[in-house]
Formats: structure tokens, C-alpha cells, sequence
């Protein structure tokens, strides 16, 4: 079998890395981190051979030789160490061990999952665990924050974090279908993942793959039952669905699965998947809150550019309101066009005073304040559009003005303009005196 791995991985996985990478440069702070790791003379090997046991070809000739079957499938070499831990639980994991005494590829599996699951089923499990090696998946986990103090889930900025977080979900399907490629039998890595996921065999589950696939087209009408922020995977029928369609696609034939029904092309497949990993995305669902999302969008465009003069410093807090309170993606829900503006403002203004309350109104302004002030002053301009926005919402000037000052009292002005001056000319002066 001869198997592209980049060939087999979904696009939106490899998409979110590439910017990881080139956004956020965390390539140094992965080799720092990982540096750090080395000078330490325990690591999560140690705790393995503690709490488990590894699974060598004399202990468990089974696990060893379904392992190596893997391997050759993958054409890898069997380098990892898998260790059993106890457990009731059907579940496996991947772990990317940095330490003094050395780096090593882990894979633990439960004592459940090995006594309940059939040799192909825990050839897809074993398959999925080493994607995420082959992947560089498990580098990544070094992003994720540690301690019970921690303010965030990772080191991230927000916006990074987003990105993060919806790429975790996306590099489960890349695993799944190396898992299934190694498996070649599509019933199998249903099975698994259902055993995995609840634990039921098919003692207590008819496992009727059509049926389970179809449970994604009920609750595509339902998009906020699958909003899944904080999951570290894709919620079970979404994974069914990727997994069907790949195990149908070209994609699949060209990397050795044995194809039973019509092929999907390239295109077909990662833009069906793309459709519904983007159901799982932090959006405003309910038409009111997507109205609200839309005023604040529209009205604090107008807010920035109503002076003249457009700051980096607005801009950054509109962006930051819009993902905060309302989606991962916020530059998806900026216009820049002041025809498209005008048109859909009032539409929404409209459906707001229709659907909303009298609160509702009052967060829409208090946006457009902080959007006001975000670059140091409040200007006539500013607070102009700011109370035109407050009558069409039915607002009065008496409580528009309050909300302004309430903004000044609650954070200030944003930005220092005197510091901005001396930053400005110190960089100046700087680049001068290195030759930049």
C-alpha cells in the first residue's frame, strides 16, 4: 500500500496549521518549550510505566502484531511504545514524550478497548492514534495552557485560540481517515468510533450505518445543537458523515482503500466537509442575536470612518466586540462598502426594534461607545452618528449620553495619544540610530 499522507489529510486541517505557523510564529515557541522539556528527568513515559503496562510481543502478541500490520500498512516503521491502562472506558490517546532521557512516540489504549474491540476495529483506533504522530498533531498540544489558575485554554491570543480550538475538531478527520485507510473496511471504523464514543456494542445498538449517518441531516436544520466552542472532536455524527464520504471519494481509491460505491471528488469531498464543520462554528444562530451581531458590524463601520480618519485602534476593538460576544470569524461579518452599509443597516435596525428588548438596545450602544473611544478621544462626529443610532432604536439622547459617559468612567480613553506620539518618534529615531 502506498499512502500519501498529505494527500489523505483534510484541507481544513492542514489550511488552520499553515496559519498557526505563519501568523503566529509558534515554531520558536515549540522548539523552546519542547528545549525545556528535555532538561526535565521525568517525563510522561515514567508515569505510563507506572500506572500501565507496556504491551511488548511476549506480553500481548495480539495488540503487537495488529500494531505491526499498521505500520506496514503505513509504511512506518513500529517505533512507538503502546502501554494498557486500566479503565472501563473504550478509549485510546496519542502522547508526544520530551524528556532528558529521551523523545518518545506513546500510544496508550484502556483494557476495556482491547478486551471489547475486534482486531479491525482496533487496527482503525491504532491507525487514528498514529495520524496524529504523522500529522505533527501532538507538537501542538503544547499550546494548551497548564494549571488551575489559568485565564485561557491556551497561550494564544484570542483570535488564535478560535483558531485553534476549531482546528483541534478538524485534525480528528484527518485522523479518522488514515484510521479507516488502515482498517480498509468502512463497518469496522464505524464501530469503533461508536464503541469509543458510548461504550454500546451491538448487543445493545443495531449498528445500521445508514440510519446513524442519518441523524446529521436532522440536526442540520438545528445548527445550534452542534456549536460545539471548547470539544476537542466533532460531534459523532459529523464524523460518521466525513468518514462515509471520504471512504466514497477519489481521494480515498488513490491511497488504497478498497472503494465498494461511486467515487467523490477532491473538490466534492473537502467542500461537503467544509459545510459541515462550519455548522460547529461559534455563530449567533437565532436570527435576534445575528441582527444584534449585524448593527454592531454595520453601525460601528460608520462609527470608524464618520471622523475622516480610520485607527488601527477602532478597527482592533470593532474586531474584537464582534468575536468576543458573537463568532470566531469576525472579519467574515465586516463590510467596507458604505452602499452595502446604508442598504442593510436599517434592516437590521428594523428587526431589532421589532424582535428585541429594551437591553438589547442598550448593549448595541454601549458597543458603539467602546468602538468610539477606542483611539484615545471621543469625537463631534463620532458621538453624532452614536445618538442618530440611539433614535432609530427608540433610544433617547438623555440615555445615549449616558451610556457614553458611563463608557468614559467604565475604561477610559482606549489609547494614549501623547503615548502614541512618543512611541512614533522613538521608532523613528531607532531605526536611524540601527541603520534600519
Amino acid at each position: 500500500m502506498s499512502i500519501n499522507f498529505e494527500d489523505i489529510r483534510y484541507r481544513g486541517d492542514a489550511k488552520d496549521v499553515a496559519e498557526l505557523f505563519e501568523t503566529y510564529r509558534i515554531e520558536n515557541y515549540l522548539d523552546t518549550y519542547e528545549e525545556r522539556l528535555r532538561r526535565e528527568a521525568i517525563g510522561f513515559r515514567e508515569r505510563l510505566m507506572k500506572d500501565g503496562i507496556k504491551l511488548t510481543e511476549q506480553l500481548s502478541p495480539r495488540i503487537y502484531k495488529l500494531f505491526r500490520n499498521v505500520c506496514e500498512n503505513l509504511g512506518i516503521q513500529s517505533t512507538h511504545d503502546i502501554y494498557c491502562l486500566p479503565g472501563f472506558e473504550i478509549n485510546a490517546f496519542a502522547h508526544l514524550d520530551i524528556s532528558e532521557s529521551g523523545t518518545y512516540s506513546l500510544i496508550g489504549i484502556t483494557s476495556n478497548a482491547l478486551e471489547k474491540l475486534e482486531d479491525k476495529e482496533l487496527m482503525f483506533i491504532l491507525g487514528h492514534e498514529l495520524a496524529h504522530f504523522l500529522f505533527g498533531n501532538n507538537r501542538m498540544n503544547a499550546l494548551l495552557t497548564h494549571g488551575d489558575n489559568k485565564s485561557s485554554l491556551t497561550v494564544l491570543p484570542s483570535l488564535g485560540e478560535s483558531l485553534f480550538l476549531r482546528w483541534r475538531k478538524k485534525a480528528e478527520i484527518s485522523a479518522d481517515r488514515v484510521g479507516l485507510v488502515v482498517c480498509n473496511d468502512f463497518d469496522s471504523a464505524v464501530k469503533a468510533l461508536l464503541k469509543s464514543t458510548f461504550g454500546l456494542s451491538e448487543k445493545n445498538l443495531n449498528l445500521d450505518i445508514d440510519l446513524l449517518l442519518k441523524q446529521i441531516d436532522e440536526i442540520k436544520g438545528h445548527p445550534e445543537l452542534i456549536s460545539e466552542t471548547f470539544s476537542t472532536h466533532p460531534l459523532l455524527p459529523i464524523r460518521l458523515k466525513s468518514l462515509e464520504l471520504f471512504s466514497q471519494s477519489d481521494k480515498a481509491k488513490r491511497n488504497g482503500l478498497l472503494i465498494s460505491k461511486s467515487i467523490i471528488s477532491d473538490e466534492e469531498l473537502e467542500t461537503a466537509i467544509d459545510d459541515m464543520l462550519f455548522l460547529t462554528r461559534r455563530y449567533p444562530y437565532k436570527p435576534l442575536h445575528e441582527a444584534i451581531m449585524k448593527v454592531i458590524s454595520l453601525a460601528g463601520a460608520i462609527t470608524l470612518g464618520v471622523d475622516g480618519n480610520i485607527g488601527d485602534e477602532e478597527i482592533k476593538i470593532l474586531i474584537q466586540i464582534l468575536h468576543n460576544w458573537f463568532t470566531d470569524e469576525p472579519e467574515l461579518e465586516i463590510k467596507t462598502n458604505i452602499e452595502e452599509i446604508s442598504k442593510d443597516l436599517p434592516l437590521f435596525i428594523a428587526q431589532v426594534n421589532a424582535e428585541g428588548e429594551y437591553d438589547d438596545k442598550l448593549f448595541i450602544l454601549s458597543r458603539l461607545a467602546d468602538i468610539a473611544l477606542a483611539d484615545g478621544s471621543l469625537l463631534k462626529e463620532e458621538g453624532t452618528m452614536i445618538m442618530q443610532i440611539a433614535k432609530s432604536l427608540d433610544i433617547s439622547e438623555k440615555t445615549a449620553y449616558g451610556i457614553l459617559m458611563e463608557a468614559v468612567h467604565s475604561y477610559g480613553f482606549r489609547t494614549d495619544l501623547k503615548l502614541n506620539s512618543i512611541a512614533e518618534n522613538m521608532k523613528k529615531n531607532l531605526q536611524i540610530g540601527f541603520n534600519l
